[in-house]
């Protein structure tokens, strides 16, 4: 249970540098230079060439626990999955404590997954080769269902779903701390985002007050053009 916690705060801090603070960068007027990004991105799963994915580059700067970010150009991967661009950089921006990235973002088809997967790649001066030849690892899409069902009259102490699929790293889907807050929520089914062609594991942790708890680990395979669903009696 600590572990699984300790994976979901280090993917919500993440989730917060890389969404705080976005805006478009301004046309570089002076001090610029030229940096080309090439490259690829790949589904991971079966190493064949991913389309449509976007591929951005950006100045980021870390304050505090959050980012400023500020993106230069954004160019979607073609049908071979290779990307090819070239934008003008304004080089000062380096010492102002900002770093260039490129990365890839989700798309309708694919998602990414940070912790299993190269999504970025970064330079902290001014290199015009250090975006040659990079591969990006995204992974097919596919969208998953869990429909919750309160039929039981336990009195828990808490109750979690998580999800995993390519590695062992647990997501949080659902995790309230007394049936009250279920009836609070008012929730009646989870959409999921998941890899495709691959089981998805559920698994669900319900705990008392006395310090017993019950687990079950049970898996769906959810395709692009199939959803799963999966039913959570609790």
């Amino acid at each position: 249970m600590k572990r699984d916690l300790k994976i979901l705060l280090t993917l919500l801090l993440a989730s917060i540098f890389i969404s705080s603070c976005k805006k478009q960068a301004p046309v570089c007027t002076g001090n610029c230079g030229t940096i080309n990004a090439n490259g690829s991105v790949i589904n991971k799963l079966t190493a064949t060439s991913a389309s449509g994915v976007p591929v951005s580059l950006s100045w980021v700067k870390f304050v505090g626990g959050f980012s400023q970010s500020e993106v230069i150009a954004t160019v979607n991967s073609k049908t071979d999955g290779s990307f090819n661009f070239t934008s003008n950089i304004d080089t000062t921006y380096f010492s102002k404590g900002y770093f260039l990235s490129l990365s890839v973002g989700k798309s309708n088809d694919y998602i990414i997954l940070g912790y299993s997967g190269v999504i970025e790649t970064r330079t902290y001066s001014f290199d015009q080769n250090a975006f040659q030849a990079k591969q990006f690892e995204v992974y097919k899409k596919a969208n998953l269902k869990i429909r919750l069902h309160r039929t039981l009259n336990d009195n828990f102490k808490s109750y979690a779903i998580t999800h995993f699929n390519v590695t062992d790293f647990s997501l949080y889907d659902y995790n309230v701390q007394s049936p009250q807050e279920v009836i609070d929520r008012n929730t009646s089914e989870l959409n999921v985002e998941t890899v495709a062609d691959v089981y998805t594991k559920i698994k669900t942790l319900k705990t008392f007050a006395n310090g017993t708890s019950t687990a079950t680990l049970d898996s769906v395979k959810c395709t692009p053009n199939s959803p799963g669903i999966y039913d959570v009696n609790f």
